[in-house]
């Protein structure tokens, strides 16, 4: 992989100008769609946290209400069910392309999606990728965004911020060379902190392997690194003060802790790296209360000092269950809270690594219009 570096000349400087915020997307109506901006503890933007938060939480005046929506869409709900992601300070409103009875949409959504932009507060229009929409991955890299779809590798390219729109800056989407592998076989993907390498896992059958892609080089070309993959499911992140990748583990016996995994040598040219040595953290960041129930969880890098923040989502029977229910054993009706930990990463005298105590933990009601595909598959964003 190429040498770290800023991330461009005016790329880092923008990045530490503007403050960034946690944004949830919700499929919260019959209508569609909404994403909520949520304050974080103004302690999670510093580097000190001497408290930890019990880890057995479970009260009820502890759950907050969401704040109101700062972006709605009116869009058919339904599988599949994508926010494809957020690059610079957009966020892409990429709905269903065959949602409801009749499978059919108006003209505009077959060829364009809103784009919110949360600097400005406005939203755009940009073109829907040409590729399958069946499972695509998108895969952003400063403000860019790539589209991995099965038998297609797109990129789509923004106009400039100070010129969002007109016709002589469209937004537009550019077919790239096909990778080496297909969509189904990948299992994890990265994007380093020299802001232009991408890392794509893929495994298939016996045969595993993990490739590199330079997002500016001019050919596109992808790189096998060695027959291994990364430690993670999905998507993981570079943490530079580690000089790691972090993400959580995908082994089913340590469900709820985190992985750092080293960046692989790139000295050889001929696909045999090896495999780069990878820790499990100390502690469970799941929750460990009996009552309550894991639903799925998105991990999100928040920079600075090692700074993540998990986004789980857990379900807890409903305080309203009577006693005449339980004894008949009907399914019992459900609550759902996104549980928002916050926390910093480092390697403890012994090289093991640990949140220390630093956690602090945040929860917040979900809608109940949520459909299960959102709830086992939270959709955050820190932009």
């Amino acid at each position: 992989m190429p040498k770290r570096r800023s991330g461009g000349r005016d790329r880092g400087r923008t990045a530490k100008r503007r403050r960034r915020h946690l944004y949830l997307a919700f499929d919260d109506s019959l209508r569609g769609y909404s994403i909520r901006k949520v304050d974080l503890p103004s302690d999670s933007d510093s580097d000190s946290g001497d408290n930890e938060e019990p880890p057995h939480q479970h009260r009820s005046d502890a759950e907050l209400r969401l704040p109101p929506a700062v972006f709605r869409l009116e869009a058919p709900r339904g599988l599949p069910h994508y926010f494809t992601a957020a690059f610079g300070s957009r966020i892409m409103a990429m709905h269903p392309v065959k949602p409801g009875t009749d499978g059919k949409l108006c003209l505009m959504s077959k060829l364009l999606v809103p784009v919110f932009d949360v600097r400005t507060g406005g939203v755009i229009f940009a073109p829907r990728h040409n590729g399958d929409m069946g499972d695509p991955i998108y895969i952003p890299v400063g403000d860019r965004l790539f589209a991995l779809a099965s038998g297609s590798f797109e990129q789509l390219l923004p106009p400039p911020l100070e010129h969002p729109g007109g016709a002589h800056c469209e937004w537009t989407w550019h077919e790239l060379p096909k990778p080496p592998f297909e969509r189904e076989h990948i299992i994890s993907y990265a994007v380093h902190h020299d802001g232009r390498t991408i890392i794509v896992s893929t495994e298939s059958a016996a045969t595993a392997a993990t490739f590199t892609l330079d997002s500016e080089a001019p050919y596109f070309a992808w790189k096998q690194l060695g027959k291994w993959v990364l430690p993670f499911p999905g998507r993981s992140h570079f943490d530079c003060e580690l000089d790691a990748f972090v993400g959580l583990s995908k082994d089913s016996d340590t469900l709820g802790h985190l992985s750092s995994c080293e960046p692989a040598s790139s000295d050889s040219d001929d696909g045999h790296s090896l495999a780069p040595a990878w820790k499990l953290s100390k502690e469970k960041l799941f929750s460990e209360d009996p009552a309550e129930k894991h639903e799925g969880a998105t991990l999100l890098y928040m920079g600075g000092k090692s700074k993540f923040c998990l986004v789980q989502c857990i379900s807890i029977v409903d305080d309203c269950v009577s006693e005449e229910m339980q004894e008949q054993h009907v399914p019992m009706p459900h609550r759902h809270l996104f549980r928002l930990t916050m926390f910093s990463l480092k390697y403890d005298k012994n090289g093991d690594l640990t949140t220390g105590k630093s956690r602090r933990v945040q929860c917040y009601r979900v809608p109940k219009a949520c459909t299960e595909f959102l709830l086992k598959n939270p959709v955050a964003f820190w932009v």
